[in-house]
């Protein structure tokens, strides 16, 4: 088998949707066959272990201490969600002593070390699990950890809403990050959520057929749209708005997020 394929998503800030997208994109994955495993790489805000409503017994964050090795954090849900394929989970730790130590203890020479703990890791998860995709759920934001995330990736997925606001601090992030990593080997795509529209009395001015306005924005921000997703207040506004992509697969959201799984693929 190949060395797989390792994918990030990030954001300029919260409330994107990109822990939404990202986990429903690798369930899909999974549901088609691939071997996955999604890690929760946002020590700062983790909320991973929410979305899926597991408590693991290790946390990403002892994996980037030395306390244990990744086969501790992994946890299984292809059983339970009946996927063809393998979906490996890795939460961060969301009590509030370990995610001060991410701001308070975790100086340089931490980082560096959590990074070559985190490769060896990959390498594992590549070699002796056979995983083929590898996704990591990053930190928004300009943050060192993120940082070094992205540096692991070999595609970096930007999600950001149709706002002046993510533009603006998006564009930031090019100029400021991006174009260094893309200097050394990685690629980034950008993936529009939320994106007015699926209520017929609101614009949107991204719509399917709308190729001109996507190819004015793709020159703007310097980087190619991979996937366009209105927002849909019964997703958006679910008490637990769980992997619709394969627990609802007809609900338009969803067959939003399979064009989007489609275009990675075809990166």
């Amino acid at each position: 088998m190949g060395r797989g394929t390792t994918v990030a998503f990030h954001s300029y800030k919260g409330g994107t949707g990109k822990t939404t997208l990202i986990s429903n994109l690798a369930a899909l994955y999974a549901a088609s066959g691939s071997r996955v495993c999604l890690l929760d790489f946002d020590l700062y805000a983790p909320s991973l272990m929410s979305y899926f409503k597991k408590i693991p017994t290790a946390y990403v964050n002892d994996l980037l201490n030395g306390e244990v090795d990744i086969s501790r954090i992994l946890v299984d849900v292809s059983a339970e969600l009946e996927l063809k394929g393998k979906l490996l989970l890795g939460f961060s730790s969301n009590k509030k002593e370990d995610v001060n130590a991410i701001e308070i203890k975790h100086e340089l020479k931490w980082q560096l070390t959590a990074m070559r703990r985190f490769l060896s890791a990959k390498n594992q998860l590549f070699e002796q699990y056979g995983i083929e995709h590898l996704f990591l759920d990053t930190s928004p934001g300009i943050r060192y950890w993120s940082i070094n995330a992205l540096a692991a990736a070999d595609n970096l997925f930007l999600v950001m809403k149709d706002s002046d606001m993510d533009i603006e601090g998006t564009m930031r992030m090019i100029n400021d990050i991006y174009d260094s990593l893309v200097k050394f080997g990685s690629k980034f795509f950008v993936v529009l959520n939320k994106v007015p529209g699926a209520s017929p009395i609101i614009e949107n001015r991204f719509g399917a057929d709308d190729t001109a306005s996507i190819a004015d924005f793709e020159k703007q921000i310097k980087s190619r749209v991979v996937g366009s997703i209105p927002c849909f207040c019964d997703v958006q506004f679910s008490k637990h708005e769980f992997l619709w992509a394969v627990k609802q697969p007809e609900h338009p959201f969803s067959k939003k997020l399979i064009e989007v799984a489609e275009a990675i693929r075809n990166l």
